[in-house]
């Protein structure tokens, strides 16, 4: 039973990582690239099969039937979503899943993914529960069979693959087929993965920032909102070259757009924690961001306020020390067509009022749903509903690729718009705070090209679509004036390649925080403060 639960999984639910092999540039042509696949296949094959019986140890008789449904349950989900999304399952995605709010995951669901999993899944385990067992066998006989088919195959396998290595290890490499790509073996890994982080997880944060002081003698308070993205993508906004103009209101507020700027991640489970932690992308992982204060923290120790308003999936843990305010499951009929579904405009709703009554340095923080797939046309109200026709499915692959695009667009337009209505608050607020504004998305979004969708791939091998992400920064003139930067400095700085490495020391130097966590090679725009300025020690 375990030899053709194997032989099921990597023919149907793991066909589209042999699709990765039979694509790979070193598959050759002709017989070569058939062959090459087949010794694909005869991977998956042991791999799931050495699963089973690993397994298998705790489960016999009628369990190893169970055990048997269970996997294939699980794995006909997982192969939906790498099968017409192109989506991975490895210890990032799970977190990403677990964190997700339930009405994101619910748009998730649709007719096709049903009967995939009813065919591929449902099905098979119902023939399983029918499949006769073997009468008086005992436990040990029944684990010698799958065991020994597991050698017979893994010398196969060895022999198939030791015969053209070199572009099996080039194949592995480049399309990056590795233990995260076998279905439900990727998501078990994933599970322990993230089990074992859990567990390692300090329970108290290291401090961090303990020396933050707000010093300068200016005597307006600041007022930064950091308005955080999600799910935009630099290729599709008018002020990074798109053909489109998506972006109007920013272009008209004359602030700076960084076109060359490149995420932590590639899901706001990893991104967000990255932005916040002080890390760079190379020196992040989330079990050292878990383990330790983020700039929120330091923010708060500085004495200044911080507001952290959130209209997506929470803030990843990483606002402890923030007065935070939930949207996501508000009814308000302004900005709510249904409930638990808003747009980001309510964040902006009575938050003037709301900074009117403050008198210290203020760190405003709105974390928007902003293009959060895959139900893209939810993301905005019908008047930004300029590109049409737009695709109004949640399956993505259902969707032709112009009216994907469409909705998508949408999505950045609306975006802008309340990037636009953030700059006018300011604007309105600039008699009682020196004000200023910066945006960045958590990650990009893959849109069909090379038969991707939504994002979420491993960093070392997703493409730009993901990675690339905008980021704009709006600075009022009385700001400028008091920090005496020179505005051609600022554009120059413009020109120069980003990441989300600079959000935290920016922030810091837009709140004129002083400590040994602020790194002044990574603001956006320290090289344009005087020598002379004694806020900053040079």
């Amino acid at each position: 039973m375990f030899l053709l639960v194997a032989t099921w999984l990597a023919t149907v639910p793991n066909a589209y990582t042999v699709q990765l092999f039979h694509e790979s540039r070193s598959a050759g042509e002709g017989l070569g690239a058939l062959f090459f696949a087949f010794g694909g296949w005869l991977f998956l094959v042991t791999a799931s099969l050495f699963l089973l019986v690993v397994l298998g140890l705790f489960f016999w008789g009628r369990g190893a039937k169970l055990l048997c449904m269970a996997v294939v349950l699980a794995a006909a989900p997982l192969s939906f979503f790498s099968t017409f999304l192109g989506t991975r399952f490895d210890k990032t995605m799970l977190v990403n899943i677990v964190q997700t709010n339930p009405g994101e995951s619910l748009e998730l669901l649709n007719a096709r993914l049903v009967a995939w999993v009813l065919v591929v899944g449902v099905l098979p385990a119902i023939l399983l529960w029918r499949w006769p067992l073997r009468p008086n066998e005992g436990r040990i006989t029944s684990a010698l069979r799958p065991v020994l088919a597991l050698m017979v195959l893994v010398v196969i396998t060895t022999g198939v693959v030791y015969a053209q290595y070199a572009r099996y290890a080039t194949a592995i490499r480049n399309r990056d087929v590795t233990f995260h790509t076998v279905a439900p073996g990727n998501i078990l890994a994933a599970a322990i993965s993230v089990g074992v982080m859990e567990f390692a997880a300090n329970t108290v944060r290291a401090p961090r920032g303990t020396d933050a002081h707000q010093d300068y003698a200016i005597a307006k308070p600041r007022l930064l909102i950091f308005v955080l993205g999600e799910t935009a993508r630099a290729q599709n906004h008018g002020l990074n070259g798109y053909l489109r103009d998506t972006t109007p209101r920013m272009r008209a507020s004359r602030g700076y757009y960084f076109p060359d700027t490149e995420s932590c991640g590639t899901a706001t489970a990893i991104s967000v924690p990255c932005i916040f932690s002080g890390f760079t992308r190379h020196e992040f992982s989330l079990l050292r961001g878990r383990e330790n204060e983020t700039l929120i923290d330091v923010v708060v120790r500085s004495k200044a306020r911080v507001l952290w308003l959130d209209n997506d999936s929470g803030c990843k843990g990483v606002c402890d020390k923030a007065d935070f305010v939930d949207y996501t499951g508000s009814s308000n009929p302004r900005w709510c067509p249904e409930p638990g579904e808003c747009h980001d405009e309510i964040l902006l709703d009575g938050l003037e009022a709301k900074i009117r009554a403050e008198k210290r340095d203020t760190l405003v923080v709105l974390h928007l749903k902003g293009s959060h797939g895959p139900a893209y046309y939810k993301r905005y109200p019908p008047a930004f509903e300029r590109f049409v026709p737009a695709c109004r499915s949640n399956d993505l692959a259902s969707c032709d690729r112009a009216s994907l695009r469409n909705a998508y667009d949408n999505t950045i337009l609306y975006t802008d718009h309340v990037v636009g209505e953030s700059v006018q608050l300011l604007e309105r607020l600039g008699d009682q705070f020196a004000t200023a504004l910066l945006y960045v998305s958590d990650h990009g979004e893959s849109l069909g090209e090379n038969g991707l969708y939504l994002h979420g791939m491993p960093f070392a091998v997703a493409p730009k679509e993901q990675t690339h992400v905008p980021m704009f920064s709006w600075v009022s003139p009385q700001f400028i004036r008091l920090e005496r930067w020179n505005a051609a400095c600022m554009l120059g700085q413009t020109k120069v390649p980003r990441t989300h490495d600079n959000v935290y020391a920016t922030v810091l130097g837009f709140m004129e925080i002083e400590s040994v966590e602020y790194k002044r090679e990574l603001d956006l725009f320290e090289p344009c403060d005087p020598p002379s300025t004694p806020h900053r020690a040079r």
